[in-house]
């Protein structure tokens, strides 16, 4: 078990750790490690200006600014080591620091990179990348020199989430934005894990159109006209999926017809690209003094704000008691979710009934039906075979009979996947939607 903060098992193999170093050969023959020559000049700039706090840094307001300091500290490092470079090998060298110092090292051309939507890694050398929409995940050369480099790396987008390592919190999971996009970011350290293992989502800039995803044949036309039905109406509704299913950019893409309306999202990570008019709040971890804001208290401060919808991104069962007072509080907004679960029906209305009873025991079976009545819609999407798909839309219905006490509830399939794509099943929903009675013909 390791005694470091970040994670660090010093007795790990440095064989396992380490990649095959990148070496240079001077114009002198000497042979020069690039890896130690950018760690030294890392080391002087940390000295000159204190990791981040000098003057000279907080005067600096643009990339040529900083890379200008960098490039002091460097030839000053040349000279001193009496390194002699070409001037191409220089500028190389000069750009890993700069990315070492201000970026986030050899992660930088992933993050740049439009069309890698999920980073992975598994210690130093293992690393994975899948590229949107859907791709398989594919494994990558090492890009870190150590352990020890990955580590500061991670600390540093930590650092930019307002998030911090500690020994007694194994799993962290935040988000930030690089370069103009949203990115979760979910950390796993030992002793939870053997080494630390890293999740990285990346979003693009800009959320892909409704459009777009009927042309790459995610959903279909009739998909398409449902979902936003659904949106516009006055009904709840879940999206259900599992990890990297695409929960949160179809989520991203409906709350675009609801720009201009009060809305409040609750997010872990603040993965979300919001309309305007929305207002943000995601978790905070603890940091030094600061105690935090857990999922749960940003949902009770959300039912606080005059908002016409409240949006969670995204539920889990791991939290119960997060949700009781979206299902027990009265005159509650309408309410969205996004949730991490089965996508199968008898397993999926057995994971939700648990969630809602869980969130509050002693009246179990009321939050049950508090939630089929608040979020009576389901969007059902999946990845199968290196493809999103939005595979069912479904509806919690009620039976009429008044001589229950409760409600019964079933669980009707609207329209759900076949061989021509996702089709209406002839099934009407009994609650209100905008659409004309000829649409439910199958």
């Amino acid at each position: 078990m390791s005694d470091s903060p970040n994670g660090i098992n010093p007795e790990q193999d440095a064989e396992e750790n380490e990649r095959e170093p990148e070496l240079l050969t001077s114009r002198t023959g000497r042979t020069i490690s690039v890896s130690g020559l950018v760690e030294r000049i890392v080391q002087e700039f940390d000295l000159e200006h204190g990791e981040g706090e000098s003057d000279a840094i907080k005067a600096s307001t643009s990339d040529v600014d900083r890379r200008k300091l960098v490039r002091d500290i460097a030839e000053y490092i040349f000279g001193v080591e009496s390194v002699q470079l070409s001037l191409q090998e220089q500028a190389r060298i000069i750009a890993k620091a700069n990315a070492e110092i201000f970026g986030y090292g050899p992660l930088d051309p992933l993050f740049e990179d439009e069309t890698v939507s999920t980073i992975t890694l598994e210690g130093a050398r293992k690393i994975g990348v899948r590229y949107a929409p859907a791709g398989e995940l594919q494994a990558l050369d090492p890009v870190f020199d150590d352990t020890p480099h990955m580590q500061r790396v991670i600390k540093r987008l930590l650092h930019h989430a307002g998030a911090a390592l500690h020994d007694d919190i194994p799993i962290i999971e935040t988000g930030l934005t690089i370069n103009g996009r949203r990115v979760s970011l979910s950390v796993a350290s030992p002793p939870f894990v053997p080494e630390m293992a890293v999740d990285i989502r990346v979003h693009p800039s800009q959320a892909p159109t409704l459009d777009e995803w009927v042309e790459k044949e995610i959903l279909n036309e009739k998909n398409r006209q449902l979902l936003e039905a659904i949106v516009q109406s006055q009904h709840g509704f879940i999206i259900v999926g599992d990890t990297e299913s695409g929960k949160t950019t179809l989520l991203s893409m409906l709350l675009e017809n609801l720009n201009g309306q009060a809305l409040v999202s609750v997010e872990r990570a603040s993965e979300l690209i919001l309309p305007d008019s929305a207002e943000r709040l995601s978790t905070k971890w603890a940091v030094d003094d600061d105690a935090g804001v857990t999922f749960g208290e940003q949902i009770k401060n959300a039912l606080e704000k005059d908002a016409k919808t409240i949006v969670i991104d995204e539920i889990r069962n791991d939290e119960p008691e997060a949700i009781a007072p979206l299902l027990s509080n009265e005159d509650v907004p309408r309410q969205i979710w996004s949730f991490r679960g089965a996508s199968e029906s008898k397993r999926l209305a057995s994971s939700l009934g648990m969630l809602a009873r869980m969130s509050d025991g002693t009246q179990a079976e009321f939050m049950v039906n508090q939630m089929y009545q608040r979020l009576p819609f389901m969007v059902i999407i999946k990845r199968r075979k290196g493809k999103l798909q939005v595979r069912e839309v479904a509806e919690w219905q009620f039976s009429d009979n008044p001589d229950e006490e409760v409600a019964y509830t079933d669980y009707v399939s609207l329209m759900q996947i076949e061989w021509e794509g996702c089709e209406v099943t002839g099934k009407r929903p009994q609650h209100s939607l905008d659409l004309p009675e000829m649409f439910w013909d199958k």
